[in-house]
């Protein structure tokens, strides 16, 4: 005896195609996902937003007030793993204090330029990160500032995300899908002993001066 079989909705019966359509509708509502995730995330190619916001970096400026800096090439392999269109790299040197701060601004699509992480990158080169990461306030801006530390040597490493030259401590900044995502890092070494920070953090103060040097460039036309 065959098994009982529900019989089909009045509605499939009186319209054998409605499967066929509906199937239709999601493969190509997947495939317009597909394509704007693919624009957002370079996997097509670069994109004309990601090149013009990579032509930007090249504004950086070098020196401003009373810094002076020096360029540091960035390994083909950092680059190619953080999936980078472009970056600057740089030691910038207070001629007043002498105070030096290493930058990292990276570029590149939001899906890899967002997913990688100083708990991640550091952790590969023998870091550890101590406690968690406090949300500080600069120019208009938010940043993470976190430090690290392995045998020998601590470092202060503070890191946001940003486009136009706004930047924001993003909890999770691939969840805004971009053809073009700014990364900045800004590391400072640091003794061993843990500072106290209470009266004054160089890094902040940094900052505070560094970032809207920075907006000019990447809100201007490159």
């Amino acid at each position: 005896i065959d098994p009982p079989v529900a019989p089909a909705p009045p509605a499939a019966r009186g319209r054998p195609w409605a499967p066929a359509l509906v199937i239709g509708a999601a493969v190509a509502g997947l495939a317009a996902a597909a394509y704007v995730e693919g624009r957002a995330t370079g996997r097509w190619g670069a994109s004309d937003e990601l090149k013009a916001a990579t032509a930007r970096l090249d504004g950086v400026p070098a020196a401003f007030g009373e810094w002076t800096s020096r360029d540091i090439p960035l390994d083909d392999k950092v680059v190619r793993v953080a999936e980078a269109s472009g970056y600057v790299q740089r030691a910038y040197r207070s001629g007043r204090t002498g105070a030096e701060f290493t930058v990292l601004l990276l570029c590149g699509p939001s899906g890899p330029i967002g997913a990688h992480t100083p708990e991640y990158c550091y952790a590969g080169n023998g870091f550890a990160q101590v406690g968690g990461p406090q949300k500080k306030a600069a120019a208009g801006s938010s940043y993470w500032s976190a430090r690290f530390e392995r045998p020998g040597e601590a470092l202060r490493v503070c890191w946001t995300w940003g486009t136009g030259g706004d930047w924001e401590a993003a909890a999770n900044p691939r969840l805004g899908l971009r053809a073009a995502l700014y990364k900045l890092y800004v590391v400072q070494a640091e003794p061993l002993a843990i500072p106290a920070r209470a009266a004054g953090d160089p890094t902040h103060e940094f900052l505070a001066e560094f970032l809207p040097e920075v907006k000019k460039a990447l809100a201007a036309a490159p």
